[in-house]
């Protein structure tokens, strides 16, 4: 048995004769995968690629590690870097596509290069986009992993950038600012299904990073209102019962927007948790009763209304 190659490889630097690799079916699910999220965390990867149980958890993680250390330079994955936090070390890394990553895309989907739509510059990010994008994407990956333990069913899901489309721009709820109408894009729009019960249920999701002020949150608040008892929702999503999720960044900044949607007179449609209890290595507490619901002072679990 051949022993791997354990070379020494930079991390924000490809090597110029990295270990040679022969890439795997799962290998390219991953290069998929961050193509369609645009971004992965490694912690991510590891929870939709490599499971575990706490006997091997070890030893997956180091699997994982390796595998996106390889897919990067072979030049399939870019990694992102992340600031440091002082007394923590260093974050995990943030994965995108690379040039050949582009490239296997285009070949796997039958699609001419230039309709993969990605360039080198598109991973030239920002610290706050970063942060809000693995934020969307941490409860995307919960929803998946539920769905493919068999407690829910995804009907759909509209990413931002599907949302911010042509085909959907002028289906959002907005706010007029004089003869202007100002969109407020969710950060994504998806319809769940119980397996067990058939119980259905649409979503807008926010996620929060505590930046936006409580009167740019209740102009949100109000668009949505209005979107809904204006049969917008309806027309164009088919429900007037949609629910938007927001998770939030701890319990303060919670009750802070809590306080500031019932102002706005939001009402049991809105929904609050905080990025503790959305997980990817507990996916299961996203059902539970963790949601603070507007007007009710019991924590609810996500289907309870």
């Amino acid at each position: 048995m051949t022993e791997p190659d354990k070379r020494y490889l930079p991390a924000y630097k490809r090597a110029a004769t990295p270990p040679p690799m022969q890439l795997t079916e799962r290998d390219i699910e991953i290069i998929r995968a961050v193509y369609d999220y645009r971004l992965l965390s490694a912690p991510q990867l590891e929870a939709l690629f490599f499971p575990s149980n706490t006997a091997t958890t070890h030893s997956r993680r180091s699997a994982c590690q390796r595998r996106l250390q390889l897919l990067y330079h072979h030049g399939f994955l870019e990694r992102l870097p992340q600031p440091v936090i002082l007394g923590q070390g260093r974050a995990p890394f943030v994965y995108a596509l690379a040039e050949a990553g582009a490239n296997l895309v285009a070949q796997q989907l039958g699609l001419d290069r230039a309709e993969v739509g990605w360039q080198p510059k598109h991973n030239d990010l920002g610290l706050p986009f970063l942060d809000h994008s693995l934020g969307i994407n941490e409860v995307r990956v919960v929803i998946r992993l539920l769905v493919e333990q068999g407690q829910l069913e995804l009907e759909q899901w509209r990413d931002e950038v599907t949302l911010k489309s042509a085909d959907w721009r002028d289906k959002v709820p907005y706010r007029m600012e004089g003869s202007r109408p100002v969109r407020k894009y969710p950060d994504g729009y998806f319809i769940l299904r119980l397996p067990a019960t058939g119980q259905r249920a649409h979503f807008f999701l926010e996620i929060d990073q505590a930046t936006t002020t409580n009167a740019r949150w209740q102009e949100k608040v109000v668009a949505y209102q209005e979107f809904r008892q204006g049969g917008q929702s309806k027309l164009y999503y088919g429900t007037r019962n949609f629910r938007v999720l927001t998770v939030t960044t701890g319990e303060r900044r919670l009750a802070n927007l809590l306080k500031a949607t019932e102002k706005a007179g939001g009402d049991h449609y809105f929904w609050f948790t905080t990025r503790e209890q959305v997980t990817i290595w507990q996916p299961e507490r996203f059902l539970e009763a963790v949601w603070t619901v507007v007007g009710n002072t019991q924590l609810q679990s996500l289907f309870n209304q």
